[in-house]
């Protein structure tokens, strides 16, 4: 056993709180203290031989937080404080040690002794962190978990590691243990690895070397050129006018750069509805895929049609800076997109956000029609007129649907300034 000196210290408020003895300290907070890095809002984990799911009851208790028991059978509680999330475990077998063991790399089965300060280390965790090393301590822990697969290569993108041979060899042949696991618990691993940067995107083309992923993004749908632009491409958009965009994105916690990246790198939705992604984020995704050609073209003719640039803006509104970011992954330059994306962010653009002459509710009342898609029609009619300069307010609106319904030669969505 490699014992170093008791140097590592807990962050408050646990040197406050009562724990029994013995009671340890293990997994990532125990790694991550001892490579300098800290989490404004640390998950601590504690490995207990006895009396786990109590002990969490205590901690809330003595603490004002929040309890919640994760998994009975395990005896595993979570303890929720501002500041901190403590994940109280009974040890996996007899003993500290056996625990260790079972777990999934070296340097997440690092254990702290809370009371005296020992660091235990019996695999060479603190080694292997010296060399930046991810290693498995064997392939029947990975397989028990197979999330364990992702979690390699989304722990080297955040540690900036890199993976032992043997290890990435067990990863490839035990992915398939993959489709076992809940979409949602995929879902975050991948998020975590879309979502990180230049790093994140280097470790998830390993993922797909390795063919980690094959099952849910096989190769004739993926974009690797595409995607290994993208990174760029949102970097030049980081401009104060889209700051808020990229800040947020369907929920709080759901970012955009997720979807666009996923974006980047299929060219067909098909198939990643089973990655444990939202509806809405398929929503999005599906949306920056169809409308990107339609923007190419734009680009490549220098499009001014305003009405079709019109039903075009209609259905990229929301994710308009993400479909550019997306073309300029695809070969085309901010220069080229720079007009489109101007009209985006002018609220008083007139093709863009034209002000409603006329509403559906009036047309109803001023020309005693029941709602019906006939309404819509005569909507769309003002709009074309509008946006071709035909008519300018409320008056000519009504003018022209005056016109249209008193014109019964004219089949119904004709628009008599066209005739």
């Amino acid at each position: 056993m490699a014992i170093a000196s008791p140097t590592v210290h807990l962050p408050p408020p646990l040197p406050t709180i009562e724990l029994p003895q013995p009671c340890f300290v293990v997994g990532g907070w125990v790694r991550d203290q001892l490579l300098g890095r800290v989490s404004p809002h640390p998950d601590i984990d504690l490995v207990l031989p006895h009396g786990s799911i109590e002990t969490a009851q205590a901690i809330a208790r003595q603490q004002g937080g929040g309890f919640v028991v994760l998994d009975q059978e395990r005896s595993i509680a979570r303890v929720v404080l501002p500041d901190l999330t403590i994940d109280c475990a009974q040890q996996m077998g007899d003993t500290l040690l056996e625990d260790l063991h079972k777990r999934d790399f070296t340097v997440n089965a690092i254990a702290l002794n809370i009371h005296t300060g020992e660091i235990i280390d019996p695999l060479g965790g603190r080694q292997d962190m010296e060399q930046r090393l991810m290693r498995m301590i064997a392939p029947a822990n990975l397989a028990d978990d197979p999330l364990r697969v992702l979690r390699a290569y989304r722990q080297c993108a955040q540690l900036n590691f890199h993976i032992e041979a043997q290890t990435r060899y067990y990863l490839g042949h035990l992915s398939a243990g993959l489709s076992k696991i809940a979409n949602e618990r995929v879902r975050t691993e991948l998020g975590y690895l879309l979502n990180g940067g230049r790093t994140g995107t280097f470790w998830l083309l390993q993922a797909i070397e390795d063919g980690v992923l094959a099952g849910w993004l096989p190769r004739h749908i993926l974009q690797i050129e595409r995607f290994q632009r993208i990174d760029h491409a949102i970097e030049q958009l980081q401009i104060p006018a889209l700051q808020s965009f990229w800040q947020t994105y369907l929920t709080k916690e759901r970012s955009v750069i997720i979807t666009l990246k996923l974006a980047a790198l299929v060219n067909s939705a098909h198939g990643t509805a089973p990655l444990g992604f939202s509806k809405n984020e398929q929503k999005w995704l599906w949306g920056l895929l169809r409308y990107l050609p339609q923007l190419c073209q734009f680009c490549d003719r220098q499009e001014h049609d305003p009405v079709l640039l019109y039903q075009f803006f209609q259905g990229v509104l929301p994710f308009f800076p993400a479909l550019v970011a997306l073309a300029m992954a695809e070969g085309y330059s901010l220069i080229q997109l720079e007009p489109y994306l101007h009209r985006w962010l002018d609220p008083h653009d007139p093709v863009v956000y034209p002000p409603a002459l006329i509403t559906g509710e009036e047309i109803k009342v001023i020309f005693a029609l029941k709602p019906s898609p006939r309404i819509g029609e005569l909507l769309t009619m003002v709009r074309t007129a509008q946006l071709q300069g035909k008519i300018t307010d409320r008056g000519g609106a009504i003018a022209l649907i005056t016109t249209h319904l008193k014109d019964r030669s004219l089949p119904f969505g004709t628009n008599p300034n066209n005739s």
